[in-house]
């Protein structure tokens, strides 16, 4: 049996709901590879904020 898994170096891991079984994963239409040296958290992308005055 492969035990090969994806999720680890994905880089919506994170974010992922496609499925709560990230350890069984081979095959992934989602899947981004993350860059080395590039933090889960890198790969987040945060809303952008207005300033706005009260």
């Amino acid at each position: 049996m492969n035990h090969f898994n994806i999720c680890p170096v994905c880089e919506h891991q994170s974010t992922c709901v496609l499925t709560a079984q990230k350890d069984k994963v081979w095959s992934c239409s989602e899947f981004d590879k993350r860059q080395p040296n590039q933090p889960i958290s890198a790969s987040i992308k945060q809303p952008e904020q207005e300033l706005v005055l009260i």
